[in-house]
């Protein structure tokens, strides 16, 4: 029972002491359950990254007992390869106070490794000023095992795709280049075609022309080619680019000083065909594209710019993907193929968009020392 003073103090009986301390013990012990019984780890640490606590979890998923663990720093059960990943993570929580869903990897008593997701929230003293941290880990391995395999059998499916893929492209070259030399022939053979005829003949053209790059498009991604390194104009290349493309009302800008780089020419003149084309598109026909190239130090970067739609964002990351395309004609593998030759190349592709404004494919080669014969790698 309490009672209060003349001094408006309060007087505590010893038998309502021992009801609070009780009540407290009870709510300590529902918390220490709580914090030892989480499926996630959890650990406290003080500012130096020192270990003073850990639930069961904890200790039980590195293989350890809890006297092992506390007292020992936080980089003591880190994998190697994520001892920079938590450095940044403790840097970060030291100057902002917290830390969220960062992704290391840790390591075992019997030095196995596992993926988690670490987040931590600050503990401060009386004076307000940081003393250290509680930290929650997810344990990640079953997301991370359940992706690989559907990494795996998304693998498989590519790899069986490209096995057909292959094969039927391979056995649709023979009868378009049939079509192709025949309308080439009958065009020789007939100069007196009326204006509709000629109009039919060049849509025939155009969709011979989209169909044979579709299949090159598939082949270049399923049976990729050895890189064929000489010297080569870019002016040249991005003229041979542009003359495949029906641009409609676009206007194009290219550049008119040359530069000189070692490359394959024909697969950077399949990349430009591509992003062009991609441009073409986007726009409807309609618009500006630009093509812009900037000899630096020791790389040159070739711009293409347009002003269309741009892409949405949550698109963006899906842009490389194999078989995403946002087109119905498309074969979802052009900009695949691309980041690929520009890999091979030693390069980087970048994307750069605004909604509304337009897309800025940014390549970036680096400059090679000329080369009197070209050079072979790889093999079909």
């Amino acid at each position: 029972m309490v009672t209060k003073n003349e001094n408006e103090s309060y007087d505590y009986k010893e038998e309502d002491l021992n009801i609070l301390l009780e009540r407290y013990e009870k709510m300590s012990e529902k918390y220490r359950n709580l914090y030892d019984n989480s499926p996630d780890l959890y650990r406290t640490i003080n500012i130096d990254g020192i270990i003073l606590d850990c639930n069961k979890t904890y200790a039980s998923k590195l293989g350890y007992s809890k006297e092992d663990i506390i007292g020992k720093t936080i980089f003591e059960h880190v994998a190697e390869n994520s001892q920079k990943l938590l450095q940044d993570a403790y840097d970060t929580w030291k100057t902002t106070g917290v830390v969220s869903s960062r992704e290391i990897w840790l390591r075992r008593k019997d030095q196995t490794i596992f993926p988690v997701l670490l987040s931590a929230t600050s503990l401060y003293g009386n004076d307000g000023t940081l003393v250290g941290s509680n930290t929650t880990i997810k344990d990640m391995t079953e997301i991370y095992n359940a992706k690989k395999e559907i990494e795996e059998h998304k693998l498989k499916n590519l790899n069986a795709i490209g096995d057909l893929s292959a094969r039927i492209s391979h056995d649709f070259r023979n009868p378009i280049s049939i079509i192709r030399n025949s309308l080439e022939l009958m065009k020789i053979q007939n100069h007196d075609l009326s204006e509709k005829n000629k109009n039919h003949v060049l849509m025939m053209e155009r969709a011979i022309a989209r169909i044979s790059h579709q299949l090159e498009e598939v082949l270049d991604y399923v049976l990729p080619r050895p890189l064929d390194l000489q010297t080569h104009s870019l002016c040249n290349i991005v003229e041979a680019a542009i003359s495949k493309i029906d641009f409609g009302k676009v206007v194009l800008s290219v550049p008119k000083e040359d530069h000189v780089i070692v490359c394959d020419g024909a697969k950077i003149e399949i990349v430009l065909t591509n992003l062009i084309l991609n441009a073409v598109q986007a726009m409807e026909k309609k618009g500006n594209i630009f093509v812009r190239i900037n000899d630096m130090t020791d790389s040159i970067t070739i711009g293409v710019e347009d002003t269309g739609p741009g892409i949405p964002k949550h698109l963006i990351e899906k842009m490389f993907e194999p078989l995403f395309t946002t087109r119905q004609i498309g074969t979802g593998l052009g900009l695949v193929s691309c980041k690929s030759i520009i890999e091979k190349h030693g390069g980087t592709i970048n994307i750069s968009t605004q909604t509304g404004k337009g897309t800025t494919f940014t390549i970036k080669l680096p400059k090679f020392q000329p080369l009197k014969t070209p050079i072979h790698s790889g093999s079909y």
